[in-house]
């Protein structure tokens, strides 16, 4: 096992692979996220015109036609099985827009899913930086000072051998080696 990216790889967090930093996610990606929530509508429509279908030819109740409406559920059943497949596909080309080809597995690239990944990583640490910024806001709208804690107070204790100030926890002197 070795450490480290191999001789002829470069990290992909060192300067991203050579390429520029990507603070955007790119076109084709926004296509494909888009293009596969409009495939998954799609599906759906097709899917549930089955169901539709079959509750109107049931709406008019004593109908001589049920058996014509039973057969037209039947008859639709090919093209729900057209639309459960097409909601398939269509969150499959959505996830590869959201995570990229090398994120969502298409590719086996650990640089190239670093580098898809990076627009999410940017928002999210946008998103803590914000979080970090309303702290002192926060305190001071509860009635605190915006002023940051104090560090507690360290005990330390003297080596009765050479004077030297050693932590509470301590059994032995760091500077001398004899028992506190």
């Amino acid at each position: 096992m070795t450490n480290g990216p191999a001789p002829n790889q470069q990290s992909p967090y060192t300067d991203n692979g050579g390429r520029q930093r990507s603070y955007d996610v790119p076109t084709w990606r926004k296509v494909a996220y888009y293009g596969g929530a409009v495939l998954q509508g799609v599906g759906l429509l097709l899917f549930f015109s089955v169901f539709v279908v079959g509750f109107t030819g049931f709406s008019a109740f004593g109908a001589s036609d049920t058996g014509e409406s039973i057969g037209r559920v039947f008859q639709f059943f090919p093209l729900s099985f057209v639309g459960f497949i097409l909601i398939g596909i269509g969150q499959w080309i959505r996830r590869v827009g959201k995570e990229g080809l090398a994120g969502s597995g298409v590719v086996l690239s650990p640089q190239g899913e670093a580098r898809d990944a990076e627009p999410w990583k940017r928002s999210e640490g946008a998103q803590d930086q914000m979080r970090l910024e309303e702290v002192p806001t926060l305190q001071t709208a509860l009635g605190g000072s915006a002023k940051t804690a104090s560090p507690a107070e360290v005990v330390r204790l003297r080596c009765r051998s050479c004077g030297y100030l050693e932590t509470e926890d301590a059994t032995f002197c760091s500077q001398c080696g004899q028992r506190i």
